[in-house]
């Protein structure tokens, strides 16, 4: 591998692992080891923004809940 894909790995699971909005739906445990060292820093580097659709205005944000998309197909199977 690569060392920018190492360092994306290792972005990426900091901020699944470390990053939580508990009013925005993440409020899985975390780590706290990670949390704590980089959980404040994730929040200030996240993209905070206004998005426009439709002649509304809404808040927009570069890191998003996305809720387990293999769940709902968990029960009808």
């Amino acid at each position: 591998m690569t060392y920018p894909v190492q360092a994306a790995d290792l972005a990426i699971y900091c901020v699944n692992w470390g990053f939580r909005l508990p009013t925005r739906g993440m409020d899985a445990p975390d780590r706290p080891e990670i949390a704590n060292d980089y959980g404040r820093w994730i929040a200030q580097l996240q993209f905070r923004g206004e998005g426009y659709r439709d002649g509304a205005v809404y808040d927009s944000y570069g890191i998003v809940f996305v809720p387990d998309p293999y769940e709902a197909r968990q029960g009808g199977e």
